[in-house]
This record gives C-alpha cells, structure tokens and sequence, in this order.
C-alpha cells in the first residue's frame, strides 16, 4: 500500500509514528508524511528515508482570531491534501492539528483512514476525527471510553519497540563518567527542559550526600546556567541531553515528565519513576499519562505545585535504595506492556 502519515508538533507524536513508518516499510509499504512546514518534524522527518511533505497550517491554541486562522489554514490545507493524496491507499494521523486535514482529505477520496492517541487523555484533533475513521488505535486502557467509534482498539504505543529492542550495558554509564555498580537516578525534562523544575533541581542537588549517582540531562535552553551553578561530582553528572533510553536501561530510577514517549518507555522498560507531569499542555494530558501509571501501582506522581528539593529528596530516597519497592514498580510498569504492539498495530492496518 501506499500510505500517508501524518504527524507533527512534538515528539510524542513524530518518534512513535517514524518507528510504525519502519515497520510499515520493512513490510514492502511506501510510506510518505505530512506535518507542519514550521514544526520540528520538517527537521527531524527528512533526516529519515521518508518523504515529507509539508503543509502550511495554523495551530488551534491562541485567542479567538488565531482560532479563526486556523480554521481556515485547515480548510486551504485539506483541498490542497485532495490532490496530494490521489493515488494513495490510507491514510494514519498521530493526532496534532496536522492530522485534520490530511485525514479528511483521504477520507473524501474514499481511502481507509487510522488514527493513533499516545496518551490517556485523548487529544481535540484525534477527538474530532473519532467516527468519522475506520479505525482508532488507542495507548491506554481509559482512552477506549474517550472514542466513540465502534472501531476502537487498545494495542499501545509504537515506541515501545524501540525500547524494548535496547539492552542493558554497563559502558553506557561508563562513558557519562558513572559508576555501573552504584545506584543511579536520571533526570530529564525534555528537550528543552523546564525552567520552574530546573530551579528546584539545582537546589535538590544540593541535599546528596553521594549514597546514590544522579545523571542530569537539563535541555537546551539551561545547559550553560547549570554547569556554571553546579559543581560537578563523582556522583552528579550534568549533561544537555542524553541517548534516553539507554541510560534508563541502566539507571533503577527515573525522574521525569509524563510525556507519552516517555511513559511508554517506562513501561516497556519496567522503569520504575517518579513524574512531574507539564501543567503547560493541552487538556493537562500529562497529568492523566501519570495518573494511569500511578493508579495501577508503576509510578509515584509530584505534581509541579507541590514539587520542592525536599519533597523530591524524599520521594527518591523512599525508593532508590528500597529493593522491594524498586522490584514492585519496575514488575506493575511492565504488566502495561504490550510487547507485540508493532505486530498488533501492523496487522490491523494491513486488514483494514
């Protein structure tokens, strides 16, 4: 088949879309993408072997006249995706504003049509597409009673294959300047980073005594403020990023946001974590991601307003070097996986 994905914003919806995209590929598809000319997917996509294909369309948040404008670059984007897509056989939205018109367009030419929610809260874009596709394929078990569509199934997050397909290996520790043997925390919040986290970071690290290592990837934007405000030690390491997954596979715990990319990594990996979800994006999703994990036992939750260097202190040393509690939320975390998810999600398509 010819198909088109389309997936942009953020990372939550590129990364899991580009692993599907290879295992689409790898079964003899022709896949191409669509996305925002503006976003990070026009730099992360055609670094990749698939086509992109970008188009000019205004994002839904802001006041009532960018809403209008938006509205509008959708309408012009959904008639220009009407002769793109000719000759074309289905078409996957990731969810994002993106994903409407190109999804309607190759719904108008008669083409099958799937959508994809990363998170327990669904998204307004994948919310509005919901009856109007042959298929939803849906993260978590609450996001069956958000979609209406009698097509509904739950087989998770393509993300977690990647995950799943990486080992555990002393050097990578090794190489951050860690040592494999003792206890070690990683810390990210996202590519970018978060400046009212990053504030109660520097104070946090302030209270280890070196029982346990930390590695902290800050994001582009507080790298430089950090290595000047922190003085590095054997048992605290401060980098801009990290290869994530990797140093979570051998790491034993994780502090983070509760993106859906992460959260699915925590899952597939067995990662045993504490989230500090964004109350900065839409529909306070991040929350809902945590809140999922938290009620099924995999993870402790501090929400940003209650966050401080002590109650983070604490919350790590509740855990870090409690092998019971480390063993109870690494086995809930993995009893959320699917690990045939690729398998699962590519056999759905191709029966459509």
């Amino acid at each position: 088949m010819k198909i088109a994905i389309a997936a942009g914003g953020t990372g939550g919806h590129i990364y899991p879309a580009l692993t599907l995209a290879e295992a689409l590929k790898d079964r003899g598809h022709e896949i191409v993408f669509f996305g925002s000319y503006d976003r990070m997917e026009k730099d992360i996509i055609p670094k990749t072997e698939f086509e992109f294909i970008p188009l000019d369309v205004v994002s839904t948040q802001g006041g009532y006249i960018n809403k209008i404008r938006s509205v509008l670059s959708i309408f012009k984007a959904y008639f220009r995706c009407k002769k793109l897509l000719k000759g074309f056989d289905m078409v996957i939205g990731f969810g994002n504003y993106i994903s409407i018109p190109v999804v309607l367009a190759g719904r108008s030419l008669g083409q099958k049509t799937v959508i994809h929610e990363q998170n327990s809260f669904a998204g307004k874009a994948n919310k509005f597409l919901d009856k109007k596709v042959d298929l939803v394929i849906g993260s978590y078990k609450e996001d069956s009673a958000q979609f209406k569509n009698p097509h509904t199934l739950i087989l998770g997050n393509p993300q977690s294959y990647r995950a799943l397909r990486i080992k555990k290996d002393d050097d990578t520790l090794r190489k951050l300047g860690l040592d494999p043997d003792k206890k070690t925390v990683v810390i990210f919040m996202g590519s970018l980073g978060s400046e009212t986290v990053n504030k109660i970071l520097l104070d946090y690290f302030t209270l280890l005594d070196g029982s346990y290592q930390v590695v902290y990837a800050t994001g582009k934007e507080y790298y430089e403020k950090d290595r000047e405000a922190v003085e590095e030690k054997d048992y605290l390491k401060i980098f801009e990023r990290i290869d994530g997954i990797r140093v979570m596979r051998s790491s034993d715990l994780l502090v983070s946001r509760a993106g859906a990319t992460t959260l699915c990594e925590i899952i597939s990996l067995g990662m045993p974590s504490i989230l500090i979800p964004s109350p900065y994006v839409p529909n306070n999703h991040q929350y809902y991601n945590a809140k999922s994990l938290v009620d099924e036992g995999a993870a402790l939750m501090i929400e940003e307003k209650d966050l401080t260097a002590s109650s983070l202190n604490e919350a790590v040393n509740s855990i870090i070097n409690d092998e019971e509690k480390l063993t109870e939320l690494s086995k809930n975390a993995r009893k959320l996986a699917n690990d045939s998810v690729i398998e699962d999600i590519v056999r759905e398509i191709e029966n459509l």
